[in-house]
């Protein structure tokens, strides 16, 4: 096996997860939401269980996408990196979800993908375990977004726990140089998310997002109804 490089990694546990890569990991830890809940799984509807057991799947309903002025703004930011959002929207919207494995993570990528009246956007995603365990939605541009797991009144709830940037350094000569994990402040954009699965029965769930910066006050709120088409 390849010798695993020393990584200049002064914020902590990237450099460990470059260094698995670099020393040719195959086998990186599946995400398991089960094993993230502990007891508290056994709390979720049977329904919910069945959709976070399973890492690929078709879901179709339709979307509200509000935000406020501040949020709008916001939303252009965030181009620069990869447009995580889409922009809001004064009517409901189709929009589908397709959830597929991740190899490369061991989690499962989330397709979000929006039918507004001139064209098609689409959002994606990946949730998977951080090297020590933890749950983290990757997104565009090395930007990362740590989770916890909730369950409140019987929906599955993700809520964000800070933000961070990944740099995957230079490779030269073989080696990894310069990789480095820098943690973002509280009041870094968009702020504080909170995600909430709702099993409405009948085969059908709703989803929604809130957004909410410690300054701006609450910056978006999306709020769907979902059925499976798998």
């Amino acid at each position: 096996m390849p010798r695993a490089h020393a990584f200049f990694d002064p914020f902590g546990a990237f450099a460990a997860e470059e260094a698995a890569r670099t020393a040719g990991a195959t086998n990186p830890p599946a995400l398991s939401y089960r094993a993230l809940l502990h007891d508290a799984w056994w709390d979720l509807p049977v329904a919910t269980r069945e959709r976070f057991e399973r890492h690929d799947a078709l879901y179709v309903g339709t979307m509200k996408l509000h935000a406020t002025t501040a949020g709008c703004w916001v939303a252009r930011l965030c181009r620069l990196v990869g447009s995580p959002l889409p922009p809001p929207h004064e009517r409901p919207l189709a929009t589908t979800v397709r959830v597929e494995p991740d190899r490369a993570t061991g989690g499962s990528r989330w397709t979000r993908s929006y039918a507004f009246p001139t064209r098609a956007v689409s959002v994606a995603s990946v949730k998977a375990l951080a090297v020590d365990g933890t749950l983290v939605e990757r997104l565009a541009f090395g930007l990362r977004m740590r989770l916890k797991l909730h369950v409140r009144d019987r929906a599955l709830c993700f809520d964000s726990e800070g933000y961070h940037v990944d740099c995957p350094g230079l490779s030269w000569r073989g080696r990894r140089v310069g990789a480095c994990r820098i943690p973002l402040p509280a009041w870094f954009l968009p702020g504080r998310t909170c995600v909430a699965h709702h099993d409405l029965g009948d085969g059908r769930f709703r989803f929604t997002m809130t957004i909410r910066h410690a300054l701006l006050g609450e910056l978006f709120r999306h709020d769907g109804v979902f059925r499976s088409l798998e």
